[in-house]
């Protein structure tokens, strides 16, 4: 039973480490609303998107 909490307690950062590097090596490269680091500020040029999503797989 200590593995199984140990292992949960590991999952949520594990995933997110992974989802970061996902978005630092291939962001999303056209604009969307499905997933992303979505904003208005985000959303309103190309040039502020790649950056955003850029920065976003850093956090």
């Amino acid at each position: 039973m200590e593995v199984f909490f140990w292992v949960t307690d590991l999952l949520i950062p594990v995933m997110m480490i992974v989802v970061g590097y996902f978005f630092k090596k291939h962001p999303p490269t056209t604009i969307n609303s499905v997933y992303g680091y979505r904003t208005k500020r985000s959303m309103a040029s190309k040039e502020v998107w790649v950056f955003a999503q850029r920065y976003f797989g850093g956090l």
